[in-house]
Order: C-alpha cells, then structure tokens, then sequence
C-alpha cells in the first residue's frame, strides 16, 4: 500500500487518505491507463477500511479526473493529458512530466505579458506590496521563506495586471513555479544573475513603462535556459531530488513542501 499514512497517528484511515494512496499508485503507474481497480470489496480488505471509505476515496478521485465510475462494471484508469479535466500541472510535474525547459517557455509568454499589463494598470498600493515583498527577500535568510518571497513578488504581480485569468494562470502554476524557484536559489551563478532582475522588473512597473516590464521579466525567467545545464530537460521532480542530496537547505524544504513530489515511503 504505497504512501499509505494517516493523517493522525493510530487515527483509522480517512477517505481522504486512502485517496492519496491510491493517487500515488495512480501516478508512478502501477495501475496504467484503462486498468480496471480491485473491488471495492477488495480494496477494502487492502486498506483495512470500510466499502463507504473506498466509495469516498473513488468519488475524490473521480473529482480530480483520474478514473471514470461506470455503474455495473466498475472504475477505470483515466489518460491524463495537459488539457483533459483532472490534467492540472500539479499531478503532471508528480508524473514526472514538467521539465523547467517546459516551465520557462509558459512562463515567458504568461509573465512576460503579465508585467507588461501590471505596469499599465498598478496601483501605488501594488508598489507598496512589491516593495515589502522585496525588502523582506533580502533580508530573509532561511531557503523556504526565500523561496516563498519570491513566489510571492511574481503573484504581486499577476494582481497588479488586474486580470482575473492571468491570476488564475499563474495560480495553476504556483508550485511549479515554487519549484523551479528552488533549484534558482540554490544555484549560485543562477542566483547571482536572476535575483537583481526583480529589481529591475519592479522599476520598469513603477515606470509604467510595459515594454520594459516585459523584457526584463523575460531575462529574469530565462537565466535557467543559459545556466541549468542538463536539469533544463531533466523533469523537475528529479531535478529537485537530485540536488536535495547535497543541499541540506533544500532537503528540508522539499520534506515539508512536496506539492509537486510523488510519494514514497522514507
């Protein structure tokens, strides 16, 4: 029973929990696309639960498109595509499928464009927020709220673009984001070179200058395309673990932040 866990010690299992099991099981592809799952009588004996548990837990997973409930014959194994419904960015980069190459080109045509509005429509009030944002990253220490912060000042800037879809956008790509940010940060060359473009950014937003604000957010984002190396085609998850091996920092950061992690047991 891969990833199996409760979310209170000696607690009986939840639905919500055994619906997390089985996405895990799900994702790594041990049951693959158009498999039929175990019973609900079996899957009861498996996670030592009730039938009414296993219902809540396939209903979950139907809710999130990973498997189809037929009446009479049971629940199937979905495809999950980028643009079918269950197919968030989420549960792609957990399959291994998000690349930071992938990331940088999304992120480039959103964000790119998401400055350029945010200089055309910010309010001082936004300049304030980007402001504190700013001040309080630089005198962070810890990796976690660095990374946070950072994460932080490009959604300051989706609200300032003061389009409801663009935040949307960028919302659905928040932990992706958060995690190529982390593998930036622990980059010293990377960091080096990215990180005093949010100033730059922030600049040509105050100026109302949205060309600038574009550019300047495209170089921001494409430092990884020149300094990645390999990780810039390697899936992200992988690129995330691999340097947790030597970077302590990151290590704990990735225990207590695994959005876009599989499971596994430790």
């Amino acid at each position: 029973m891969t990833g199996l866990t409760s979310s209170q010690p000696n607690a009986p299992l939840s639905g919500a929990d055994v619906a997390a099991a089985m996405e895990t099981r799900l994702l790594s592809g041990e049951w693959g696309v158009g498999t039929r799952l175990p019973s609900e009588r079996l899957l009861a004996l498996e996670y030592q639960v009730s039938r009414p548990v296993i219902r809540e837990a396939l209903r979950a997973l139907q809710e999130r498109g990973l498997i189809t409930v037929s009446a009479g014959r049971g629940s199937f194994v979905r495809d999950l595509r980028p643009s079918s419904h269950g197919g968030d960015a989420t549960l792609l980069a957990r399959r291994g499928e998000v690349t930071a190459r992938d990331l940088v080109v999304a992120r480039v045509m959103l964000e790119g464009q998401t400055a350029a509005l945010a200089a055309q429509n910010r309010t001082e009030d936004d300049l304030t927020d980007m402001r504190r944002i700013l001040a309080a990253f630089d005198r962070e220490k810890s990796l976690a709220a660095t990374a946070d912060l950072d994460v932080a000042f490009h959604e300051s800037i989706a609200v300032a673009s003061r389009n409801p879809v663009i935040q949307l956008m960028f919302g659905s790509i928040r932990p992706l984001t958060h995690g190529v940010v982390l593998r930036s940060l622990t980059d010293r060359a990377v960091r080096g070179i990215a990180v005093p473009l949010h100033d730059v950014v922030f600049e040509a937003i105050a100026d109302q200058d949205p060309d600038a604000a574009r550019a300047a957010m495209t170089d921001h984002i494409e430092t990884a395309q020149h300094f990645y190396g390999p990780d810039l085609d390697a899936p992200l998850t992988d690129v995330l673990i691999r340097r947790a091996t030597s970077s302590p920092d990151l290590a704990e950061v990735l225990r207590t932040h695994r959005a876009i992690l599989p499971d596994h047991n430790d």
